[in-house]
């Protein structure tokens, strides 16, 4: 595997950025996963919490207890000793409805790609995405691995408030809102499900996702819990 090293950004005197760069990749996410993975290991010597982004990790830890200088030595010990390796690999399987009621900007996404709205699901729904984080609200699915050819920007002007369960899609993106909130992506359909644990989100960092299509009755009745299936074991 490539060597990645980090920019250290320091936030205050108790939180720092490590940041990979601004890729989008498989490499850099299995990285940050690792040191997301790695860190919290260290909560009773001074690290209080670990945040991964798409191609950075934000830590945050007690000055009292661990230096700036030993958490940046500690992540690239981590780093340098590239200890990433394959891990078991979960998958969940999120149904979506592209009815047009859902579907609130397919004119917008069909005008700006050329397609047809049934070529535009078919797309959206044949690919296996990698879930490269979770924010800006809990549980909120950010997606990696779009086709190329539904790529679209994100509106200009945000909506106030996108339903529960919205899929969207925004650049190179696609994502899930698990709870009703206001958002600026392309919205394609809904998902009939809950992202949101008792105590965390279904779906974790790390794991891959399809999306299978099901029609406005089986939308209006969809009452199956998401499973995060194993499908190999390393």
């Amino acid at each position: 595997m490539q060597e990645l090293r980090f920019e250290v950004k320091p936030y205050g005197a108790d939180a720092v950025l490590l940041s990979f760069g601004d890729e989008i990749s498989l490499a850099i996410h299995n990285q940050v996963k690792q040191l997301y993975s790695e860190l919290r290991n260290y909560a009773k010597k001074g690290i209080r919490a670990v945040i991964p982004g798409y191609c950075t990790v934000t830590i945050l830890f007690e000055p009292k207890m661990v230096s700036l200088n030993e958490v940046v030595e500690l992540s690239k010990n981590i780093v340098d000793n590239n200890k990433v390796q394959d891990e078991k690999k979960y998958k969940v399987r999120i149904p979506v409805c592209y009815d047009k009621q859902f579907a609130l900007d397919w004119e917008v996404i069909c005008d700006y790609t050329g397609l047809k709205w049934e070529e535009v699901v078919e797309l959206h729904c044949c690919n296996e995405y990698l879930v490269y984080m979770l924010g800006f609200v809990p549980g909120f699915l950010y997606l990696g691995g779009l086709n190329e050819q539904i790529r679209i920007p994100r509106k200009s002007s945000p909506r106030l408030k996108i339903p529960k369960g919205a899929v969207g899609l925004a650049d190179n993106q696609t994502g899930v809102y698990p709870l009703e909130t206001p958002g600026g992506w392309q919205l394609i359909g809904n998902a009939p499900v809950d992202l949101i644990g008792v105590n965390s989100a279904v779906v974790e960092m790390g794991d891959y996702l399809e999306f299978f299509p099901i029609t406005k009755k089986q939308h209006a009745s969809y009452s199956k819990q998401i499973e995060r299936i194993l499908v190999n074991e390393n």
